[in-house]
């Protein structure tokens, strides 16, 4: 191997390496914001229907840099820039291969597909035996309707495997509340490979990428555009050298995503109204984007400045990142069943803050064991058979498909001349 392909294969690793571990603190932050809107809904939801105060420490999520600790949305916001941003580095720019793009389409579904189905029957079967505990957690906390509204009724089997069948990515929320996000997560990927193959070595995308940032505005979507934009900038642009090089310019953005990773999201205007967040200009699609410019703030000084590279680089932080599909899939369930359970038989002996206290502490290592194995088991075999069904649909299209297709054009290309 050459001295310059071997540093391209290692920039190409650490990048991958940093930016999964963004990935993992980002599900982190997922986990320990289900865990607070389910016990203390009020930092969640702020004052509103049943989500009441429970302790004045509450109020601190509310300030900067506290409310990053369960900033949900903001972290949700960020898996969608990370996935537009790899999915499509390494397409723009480059010469265009069809048989690339057809693979990463097959593979998609399939590797985002093994979790969503371990989760969904692991969730059809603590459903179906009456282990999860969830309403009665948000009878003491008032976590009502979040919490409570999870897991009702009678579920069969019947309804199990339809679900599973017809609708995978569709109604995988209903038996794990998270999975809402991959129907989106699996959509916003074929939108990102139909843009570059479509337009990734037209020399003027970005303002093609401007127009559908415009469409997408105010959907999810967004997420996948913005990570696309800066993939095409970091790649082929020199834009972010002067952030890279200049402290005066990453201090303050630094600054500014703490300000705006804070923002409560799911509060209502007259909330926010009492908070540092006054003077921000709120409507429906502000805010929803705060969260989103703060993620896209917080990817801009990841992959610019080479300091918090190097601190996302620790082998915890690879770690969290390998698991991370992981630990956003299981922990909603783990916080359903076991951890709900624990604080119900807690409650009376410890009282409600000790008890909480306890059941966050033991739930995140039970999180991340399960990851773990749900890694090792589910996910990794998953991304395996994903790229085997993939090279052998390319092997079957370019063996079979395509000489049919170049046959059929020269036919028709001869019988054009004989006429």
């Amino acid at each position: 191997m050459s001295g310059s392909n071997y540093e391209q294969n290692l920039m190409k690793q650490q990048r991958l390496h940093h930016l999964d571990s963004l990935r993992g603190i980002a599900a982190l932050i997922v986990v320990m914001a289900h865990y607070f809107a389910a016990f203390y809904p009020y930092t969640i939801f702020g004052l509103q229907g049943n989500y009441h105060q429970k302790s004045i420490w509450e109020d601190i999520v509310f300030c900067p840099p506290f409310g990053l600790f369960v900033a949900g949305h903001l972290a949700v916001c960020l898996f969608f820039i990370l996935s537009g941003y790899v999915l499509s580095y390494g397409f723009l720019g480059e010469i265009r291969r069809i048989d690339k793009i057809v693979s990463a389409v097959i593979k998609r579904p399939v590797r985002l597909g093994g979790l969503v189905l371990f989760t969904i029957i692991a969730g059809y079967s603590l459903w179906v035996n009456k282990a999860f505990y969830n309403s009665a957690v948000a009878d003491l906390s008032g976590s009502r309707p979040w919490f409570s509204d999870y897991w009702n009724g009678e579920v069969g089997v019947v309804r199990l495997i339809i679900d599973i069948v017809t609708s995978l990515f569709s109604r995988g929320f209903i038996y794990n509340p998270p999975l809402w996000t991959i129907k989106i997560e699996l959509y916003g990927s074929f939108l990102v490979f139909l843009f570059v193959a479509i337009f990734g070595r037209y020399k003027y995308r970005l303002p093609i990428l401007l127009f559908l940032l415009a469409i997408f505005h105010r959907s999810f979507y967004m997420g996948f555009i913005l990570g696309v934009i800066m993939a095409d900038i970091v790649k082929n642009h020199d834009i972010l050298l002067r952030i890279k090089s200049n402290r005066y310019v990453s201090v303050p953005l630094f600054v500014f995503f703490l300000y705006l990773s804070s923002y409560p999201y799911c509060v209502k205007s007259d909330f926010i109204k009492q908070t540092i967040f006054y003077a921000l200009p709120f409507d429906q699609w502000l805010g929803r984007g705060y969260p989103v410019i703060a993620a896209l703030t917080i990817f801009i000084l990841v992959v610019t400045n080479s300091r918090i590279k190097e601190y996302l680089m620790h082998p915890i932080l690879i770690f969290l990142g390998r698991i991370s599909y992981g630990l956003y899939a299981v922990h909603f369930l783990v916080l359903g069943s076991l951890s709900s359970y624990l604080f119900s038989a807690l409650y009376l002996h410890l009282g409600y803050h000790l008890s909480f206290l306890l059941v966050l502490i033991s739930g995140f290592p039970i999180i991340i064991l399960f990851a773990y194995l749900s890694t090792i088991y589910i996910d990794e075999p998953a991304i395996k058979l994903a790229s085997y069904l993939a090279d052998n649909a390319l092997k079957f299209l370019n063996s079979r498909i395509y000489p049919k297709l170049k046959g059929l054009k020269t036919h028709k290309a001869g019988s054009e001349r004989q006429m």
